[in-house]
C-alpha cells in the first residue's frame, strides 16, 4: 500500500528525525496546528519529502481541487495532499520531518499504518501530532495541554506549564495514531493549543508559544518576530473593539467568572466572534 500510495522526492540521510504532524480541519481550532506547521517549513526552509495520494483518503466534494484559470484557459489543478517535508538539523541531534495536509475523510486505519511504515523505514524516534480545541479561554492567554505515551515526558509539561488532557467524546485522526504508538511502544507527544470560542481565525499567541515549544524539545532555533508581529496588530485592534462594545466586553467578563468558579458552564453566552466586529480596512 505504501508503494502505491506514497510518492517520494528525495532520499536523504535522516538522524532520528522527529516527525512533527498538523492537521487541518476538526481538529486545527484557531489553526493552531497547521499555521505552526508550515511557519517552521517556511522559516526553514524544509524541502518536500514525499506526498500521499490524496485519492485513496478525500472526498473531493468535501475538500474540492483548487485550480487556476487565466484567460479562459487552464493553469493549475492542485489536489488536497498530505506532504511530508524534510529539514536536516545541523543545531541539535534530530531531523525534521514535517507533516502537513487536510485531516483524511476516509480509511484512517489505512492513513495510520502507511504513517507509521513510514516512520518505521525513516527512522523516527519521536511522533508529535498538534491539535487545536476551542474552550473558555481569553484571547489574553496560550493555554497548550497535551498527552503522551511515555513517561518521561511527563515532566517535560510539568516545567512548561502544559496541562494533562482529561476528555471524553469525538476525536479525530490523532486518537488512532497515538493508539497505534501505544500499542508499538512507539514515543509520541500530542499537543493541543486552546482558543477562545469568540475568536475564529489564527490564535497567534498560542502560536507563538506551540511553535517555541516545539524549537525547545526538538533542539532548534527559529525566529518568531513575524509571528508576534501579527500578534500585537490583532491585538491592537483587539483593544479598539473593547473600548466600544459593550457585548464583547460582557461575553469576555462572564468567561472570566466561569473561570473563577463564580459561573456555571452551562450559563456561558452565546458565542461572539470578534471578527463580526472588525471594521474593512477601507471603511
Amino acid at each position: 500500500m505504501v508503494e502505491e500510495s506514497v510518492s517520494f522526492y528525495q532520499m536523504p540521510q535522516l538522524n532520528k528525525p522527529i516527525l512533527i504532524a498538523g492537521f487541518g480541519g476538526w481538529s486545527n481550532a484557531g489553526n493552531t496546528a497547521v499555521k505552526s506547521v508550515e511557519y517552521i517549513i517556511r522559516k526553514k526552509r524544509a524541502t518536500l519529502l514525499a506526498d500521499i495520494d490524496p485519492d485513496y483518503f478525500y472526498q473531493f466534494t468535501q475538500n474540492r481541487p483548487l485550480i487556476a484559470i487565466k484567460e479562459g484557459r487552464l493553469q493549475d489543478v492542485q489536489l488536497k495532499k498530505i506532504s511530508f517535508y524534510f529539514w536536516p538539523n545541523k543545531e541539535g541531534t534530530n531531523d525534521l520531518i514535517l507533516v502537513k495536509g487536510q485531516e483524511p475523510d476516509y480509511r484512517w486505519p489505512t492513513f495510520v499504518e502507511i504513517l507509521f511504515r513510514l516512520c518505521k523505514q525513516w527512522g523516527v524516534s519521536l511522533v508529535v501530532c498538534l491539535g487545536g480545541m476551542y474552550d473558555d479561554v481569553l484571547h489574553t492567554e496560550s493555554m497548550v495541554s497535551g498527552v503522551y505515551t511515555i513517561e518521561e515526558w511527563r515532566d517535560f509539561f510539568g516545567r512548561n506549564d502544559i496541562s494533562l488532557i482529561d476528555y471524553e467524546g469525538p476525536s479525530g485522526v490523532h486518537s488512532l495514531i497515538m493508539k497505534r504508538a501505544e500499542k508499538e511502544k512507539y514515543p509520541f507527544v500530542g499537543l493541543w493549543g486552546h482558543s477562545p470560542l469568540y475568536l475564529r481565525g489564527t490564535n497567534f499567541r498560542v502560536v507563538v508559544r506551540m511553535v517555541n515549544l516545539l524549537a525547545s524539545f526538538s533542539g532548534f532555533s527559529i525566529d518568531t518576530l513575524e509571528l508576534e508581529s501579527a500578534l500585537s496588530e490583532f491585538e491592537h485592534q483587539i483593544e479598539g473593539i473593547l473600548e466600544n462594545n459593550a457585548e464583547l466586553k460582557e461575553h469576555i467578563a462572564k468567561i472570566k467568572k466561569i473561570r473563577r468558579g463564580e459561573l456555571r458552564k452551562k450559563d456561558t453566552p452565546k458565542v461572539v466572534q470578534i471578527k463580526d466586529f472588525f471594521r474593512p480596512k477601507n471603511s
